[in-house]
């Protein structure tokens, strides 16, 4: 019997790997491992490189920005609607419903929702106000103010003589009725009781400006000399109070909005500046 060539003998498995059917499902663990390693290492290396270089990361483009105000106000008339089919009674549903609109340009919806809320709440002097601007809006009068509108208006101001939009808007039915200096001299009265950083208190003296040059009436030097009175606080409330017992806080509708109160005189809009006195900011919701 001859001795075997030992270079013909197979070379012995490496320890702790055998050749049966676990052994080999260990080896390919192993080189599964491996190779995830190195595609890992290889990728944070690549990464490493290309941002070093200035590279663009490849990446999925982001969602399309969504239009959130008018998505907002949308949202609102919906919860708004819905809400006023659940509990008609509610009048500050129909307030919020009559904002929503009213932001949406939608006069017409908006004095119909506000024309409900009075109904609901006859005491409150800034739904009544609102009404009477949104009736406005709706209509453009061109030479006297719809009947509906002055009466929002005088109903507003007998529930609140301070009511600021009532008040401007009074005065805008005396200029349509070709009482020029009636309504000049109560919109100085309105200017006398605005703060002077009041959204709205650079366009009331802008109207002042234009429908006295309009009709010949000076008013530079009353402009000049006009200040604002700060209030009384020690003055007694006027009206009932909005609020009853048990009842929630009703929502507050805001007060008067520059651009408007300029567009129903024909006052065009400032040019674009730094100023605050410039700035007509946009109310965009109860609060």
């Amino acid at each position: 019997m001859t001795k075997a060539d030992p270079a013909q003998d197979p070379a012995p498995p490496p320890v702790g790997l055998g050749t049966g059917p676990v052994a080999v499902l260990r080896r390919l663990g192993m080189v599964v491992l491996v190779v995830s390693t190195i595609s890992v290492s290889g990728v944070a290396i690549y990464r490493n490189l290309r941002d070093r270089a200035g590279v663009p990361v490849a990446i999925a483009p982001a969602p399309a920005p969504r239009e959130t105000h008018a998505a907002s106000v949308e949202d609102v008339i919906t919860r708004s609607q819905t809400q006023v089919e659940r509990t008609p009674d509610d009048a500050d549903a129909w307030r919020m419903l009559g904002w929503s609109h009213f932001q949406r340009q939608q006069y017409a919806q908006s004095a119909a929702a506000l024309r409900q809320a009075t109904r609901l709440d006859p005491t409150n002097a800034r739904t009544f106000s609102f009404l009477g601007e949104a009736l406005l809006l709706a209509k453009r009068p061109q030479r006297h103010m719809p009947r509906e509108a002055r009466t929002a208006f005088d109903h507003a101001l007998r529930l609140d003589p301070k009511d600021a939009r009532a008040r401007y808007y009074r005065a805008v039915g005396w200029d349509l009725a070709g009482q020029h200096r009636r309504a000049i001299h109560a919109w100085f009265a309105l200017l006398r009781d605005t703060p002077p950083d009041a959204p709205y208190a650079a366009d009331i003296r802008a109207v002042i400006r234009t429908v006295g040059a309009r009709h010949h009436i000076k008013v530079e030097k009353r402009l000049a000399e006009v200040q604002y009175v700060p209030p009384d606080i020690t003055a007694p409330a006027t009206g009932k109070p909005p609020v009853g017992p048990g009842r929630a806080a009703p929502a507050v509708l805001p007060g008067p909005i520059g651009h408007h109160m300029r567009a129903i005189e024909g006052v065009p809009e400032p040019a674009a500046s730094g100023s605050h006195a410039d700035t007509i900011p946009e109310n965009s919701a109860p609060h």
